[in-house]
């Protein structure tokens, strides 16, 4: 077998066959039939044959071939017309040639055929003709040079098309793991799923859509950075407004989740011009309504938690109107049900904040109606399942905040379930263990409210598990850092109910240093400084309980200060209003333990008028009653020490009548209860009365029992029971 190089058969054109290297010129466009015809002919393994043979008609036709040559040479630089014939008849001759040795050599015949496929093949592209022309014309060392870059080329491409190719035959699989991950298979978890793509784009890095699907791995994972980079890579790629919008979303999302309010609301509203000049060009669009839908609702999130929620709102039900448009047009679209429940919970999460809880629960109503309808249909779709936990969770928090904690349970529970269920088949996802949290949390609270601080403290404790190791994988997540600093601060709380001081200090000073260094790298956002005002109050509580007042009122005049700087930005807010409130009687305390009595009253009626406007305004809400109910104890004790009963007595009396109104309608709840018995206890110090003031301990006794049997019973409060049961009996004597 002949090689081109190295020591066997190799193209030795003579001087009969072709011009010196010196003489020759490449024509121009090289005529590929020609340069084959001479690369054969010339061939060393032709000439050696042509010595071997001695025949004198070998030699004759060598001599023709030559002058056919020169005179082809002659008329090409000439340009004459005869160049094509010239070139067809020293073809032939050439042909002619090896056709006869081949006929009386066996041997010839086949080493020449190879070589003949060989040499075509170079020649079946311009750039191989040419490089052969100059082979053929003596300049061998130049035309080889030119085959290896265009092998080198060559290979490239093919290696490019292998991977192409491979991409494809990857990609299939990994859609099909993407399907098996949705439908929490265990054995396709996020992790998993993230390799096959991770292979895809190594291979074929010109996919749009598999950095799309890469990067919103990426986001479920909590590898925020790489997200971004795939992010990147989607803009980059994108050759539509419509993905570009898309890579700006992620991009947006993700910025969010790092705390750059401004950069991300910045893109978001790109995205709403993208979308609505799109949607305007084609109103029939499904697909464009819904960007237009999806950009009004990024840009209303980035409002809420700038405390605009008036302006969020007017965003988010324009893109309710959106989603009932689409959704009625296809009933059988479960994509189009589905994003009609994402604006109803928006909206309802503006009107919780709002006051308005009777408002809010009707849409987180008709949210969860929806998903759980499409759920039972998909039973396999872990998205759908996880929409039901998030409903279950959005209607147990109104139900809670209007009394009816058991309801609220049962919810919290049956989401948690889903959670968990979730979070086992996909163990690498952090919004799986997230959703943990969030219901871990809320059961916690429940359990609290009911006095089973050991039962939360196990969900807490749970809770401060899950979010640092999420945020140790994830540590430029804001959100993530942020949920460690909540749960410690939770953790701290039921060890302080507990007595447990110096574990709640140290997991209240953990929170605190977490939150304020979030919220000093994010000033503009609400949630983190109110966080850092709740540390605040946690860290004076147990400075006061060890007799630091000077310590605590440091701690709650600087939450207060927070609070009352957000909640004059949002005056609408409830729940900002209530924090000022509840800073307002901390501090109170302290100047009243202090001795400065007129300053503590001051403090305590800004407290109580907070209190009766927001629950004018809401009048169905058992919290705000009951804020009602405590600043007027508050007040009523105040007076009494400063020897004002008559007027004491008026403000116990109505804090008695809240009290037990909402006792009554929540007799399950301990923290109801304790409140009664708080304004029962306030009416025996201003009773003159020795059989009302024996009434009211006997029902204030029976309280404390009834919950000591339920378990409900704090720590705290358990001496209280010797108390009133020594009192009733010294009474008796």
């Amino acid at each position: 077998m002949m090689r081109l190089m190295g020591g066997a058969t190799v193209v030795a054109v003579g001087v009969m066959l072709a011009p010196m290297a010196a003489q020759a010129q490449t024509p121009a466009l090289v005529n590929a039939r020609v340069e084959i015809s001479a690369a054969v002919a010339g061939a060393s393994a032709t000439l050696e044959a042509i010595e071997r043979q001695a025949n004198a008609r070998d030699r004759a036709r060598q001599a023709e071939i030559a002058a056919l040559q020169t005179r082809l040479t002659e008329a090409e630089g000439r340009g004459a017309a005869e160049v094509a014939r010239l070139q067809a008849e020293l073809i032939a001759a050439r042909e002619a040639l090896v056709a006869d040795l081949a006929s009386r050599d066996t041997a010839y015949a086949e080493e020449i055929a190879v070589f003949r496929r060989e040499v075509t093949d170079i020649a079946s592209t311009a750039e191989g003709a040419a490089a052969l022309a100059r082979y053929n014309a003596g300049d061998r060392v130049g035309a080889i040079a030119v085959l290896d870059r265009l092998r080198q080329a060559r290979d490239g491409a093919r290696r490019v098309r292998a991977d192409v190719e491979s991409a494809a035959e990857a990609r299939r699989i990994a859609t099909l793991a993407l399907d098996a991950r949705a439908k929490s298979d265990p054995a396709f978890d996020t992790g998993a799923v993230i390799v096959r793509y991770e292979e895809v784009v190594r291979l074929d890095p010109g996919d749009y859509v598999d950095w799309l699907d890469l990067a919103q791995l990426y986001t479920d994972a909590g590898r925020r950075a790489d997200a971004l980079a795939a992010a990147g890579r989607m803009e980059a790629l994108a050759t539509s407004d419509q993905n570009r919008a898309a890579a700006l979303n992620f991009t947006a999302d993700l910025l969010l989740s790092q705390g750059d309010r401004d950069g991300a609301l910045g893109l978001y509203r790109r995205m709403l011009e993208i979308a609505e000049y799109q949607s305007a060009d084609d109103p029939a669009s499904v697909d464009l309504a819904i960007n237009v839908s999806v950009s009004l609702d990024r840009i209303g999130d980035v409002l809420v938690s700038q405390g605009d929620r008036d302006g969020a709102l007017r965003l988010y039900r324009r893109s309710l109107a959106i989603w009932e448009r689409l959704s009625a047009a296809d009933p059988a679209s479960v994509d189009l049900a589905r994003g009609v429940t994402a604006p109803l919970d928006r909206i309802g999460n503006v009107l919780v904040s709002q006051g308005d809880r009777d408002g809010a629960l009707g849409l987180y109503r008709r949210s969860l109606e929806i998903r759980e309808r499409l759920s039972a249909a998909d039973p396999a779709s872990a998205d759908l399942a996880r929409d039901v936990s998030i409903s279950l969770n959005n209607v147990g928090d109104v139900l809670e905040s209007q009394g009816d904690r058991d309801g609220a349970l049962g919810l919290y529970r049956r989401s948690l379930e889903i959670s968990e269920r979730l979070a086992a088949a996909d163990p690498t996802s952090a919004d799986r263990a997230r959703d943990m949290i969030v219901s871990l949390d809320r059961i916690g609270d429940v359990l609290v409210s009911q006095g089973d601080r050991d039962g939360a403290l196990v969900l807490f404790r749970r809770m401060v598990e899950i979010s640092e190791r999420l945020s140790a994988a994830d540590p430029a997540s804001v959100y993530k850092a942020n949920e460690v600093g909540v749960s410690l601060i939770k953790n701290g709380d039921v060890l302080l109910s507990q007595g447990d001081r110096d574990g709640a200090l140290g997991f209240f000073r953990r929170g605190l240093e977490i939150l304020e260094r979030l919220s000093a790298a994010d000033p503009a956002s609400v949630d983190l400084a109110r966080d850092v005002s709740i540390s605040l109050d946690r860290l004076g509580d147990v400075l006061r309980s060890e007799g630091d007042r000077a310590g605590a009122l440091s701690r709650y005049q600087r939450s207060l200060e927070i609070r009352e700087r957000l909640s004059a930005a949002d005056p609408a807010s409830v729940d900002l209003a209530r924090s000022v409130s509840s800073s307002l009687e901390r501090v109170g305390n302290v100047l009243y333990s202090q001795g400065d009595r007129d300053g503590a009253l001051v403090l305590y009626r800004r407290m109580l008028e907070i209190s009766e406007r927001l629950s004018a305004a809401d009048p169905a809400s058992a919290v705000l009653a009951s804020d009602v109910s405590a600043a007027l104890l508050k007040i009523g004790f105040l007076l009494q020490g400063q020897g004002d009963r008559d007027e004491a007595l008026g403000f116990f009396r109505r804090s008695l009548e809240i009290s037990e109104r909402l006792s009554g309608a929540d007799p399950e709840s301990a923290d109801k209860k304790l409140n009664v018995f708080r304004s029962l206890i306030a009416m025996v110090t201003v009773t003159d009365s020795v059989t009302d003031q024996r009434r009211y301990v006997e029902r204030a006794l029976g309280i404390l029992k009834d919950l000591e049997a339920r378990g409900a019973l704090a720590e705290a409060d358990r001496p209280f029971i010797a108390q009133l049961e020594e009192a009733l009996a010294a009474e008796a004597e």
